[in-house]
């Protein structure tokens, strides 16, 4: 089974339409508001939307934004996938996302790393039990992070959210993420640091505090220390076309 994996950007309105083969729209940043016949949903860093074929959408995006979408070459191919139009992204595909962020030959469909994480991707959506509950708390865990990002964020509060002691949500962590909660933390504040000096012309100072971070001095700080970056280089490079 060949499926075509793309990176894409969307902007506006695009109209009610369809197509002949299954599509999974899955995200990178940001997020669009998209209409299943007649079914109103949203893809954003929770969700991801399965459209069947000849399934009549229309999506809507006003914000700096990035999905992979996968075309799946056949209806046969849904078959072992679950039915549902919008379904949550769980820490598995999560897990498979944060992967090709950092891996742009995803969107390379010459690429033989793309059969190997498309199936990934796939396998993660096969029709299943519901996850064991120690997935469903990090899964809570995660949920409070990314909605929280710009706010302090504890242990204690954290595993409040999560339903589980600040013990357990260390021991998930590393189980299933590789990492302490405080890492995982501060690897997304930083993506989306990147994302935002890249993309927008926000004052550095607004971007650091939407990112979790008191002050500009804060942000510089962090991003030396784990990507050997500026602020003002990234900004440089975007805007700039320096390499």
């Amino acid at each position: 089974m060949t499926i075509s994996v793309a990176q894409r950007s969307y902007s506006g309105e695009v109209e009610l339409h369809a197509h002949d083969y299954p599509q999974i729209v899955l995200p990178q940043f940001g997020s669009m508001e998209i209409e299943v016949e007649g079914r109103a949903g949203r893809v954003d860093w929770s969700q991801g939307v399965l459209i069947h074929p000849s399934a009549r959408h229309s999506f809507l995006s006003q914000n700096q934004n990035c999905f992979l979408v996968l075309d799946l070459p056949d209806s046969d191919s849904l078959d072992t996938l679950q039915p549902e139009t919008f379904f949550t992204i769980g820490p598995a595909l999560r897990h498979l996302l944060e992967y090709a962020r950092h891996n742009p030959a995803i969107a390379a469909e010459s690429d033989l790393t793309v059969k190997a994480w498309s199936s990934l991707v796939l396998s993660s959506l096969s029709i299943k039990q519901p996850p064991p509950p120690r997935q469903q708390a990090l899964s809570r865990a995660l949920d409070h992070i990314q909605k929280n990002l710009s706010s302090p964020l504890s242990a204690h509060t954290i595993a409040l959210a999560a339903g589980i002691s600040e013990r357990q949500l260390y021991l998930l962590f590393e189980r299933y993420m590789g990492c302490s909660p405080f890492a995982h933390i501060t690897q997304l504040r930083l993506n989306c640091a990147i994302e935002m000096l890249s993309t927008s012309h926000l004052p550095i100072s607004e971007i650091a505090q939407r990112v979790g971070y008191a002050d500009q001095s804060a942000l510089t700080h962090a991003l030396k220390k784990a990507r050997q970056l500026t602020p003002g280089t990234l900004r440089r490079r975007a805007f700039n076309g320096s390499c």
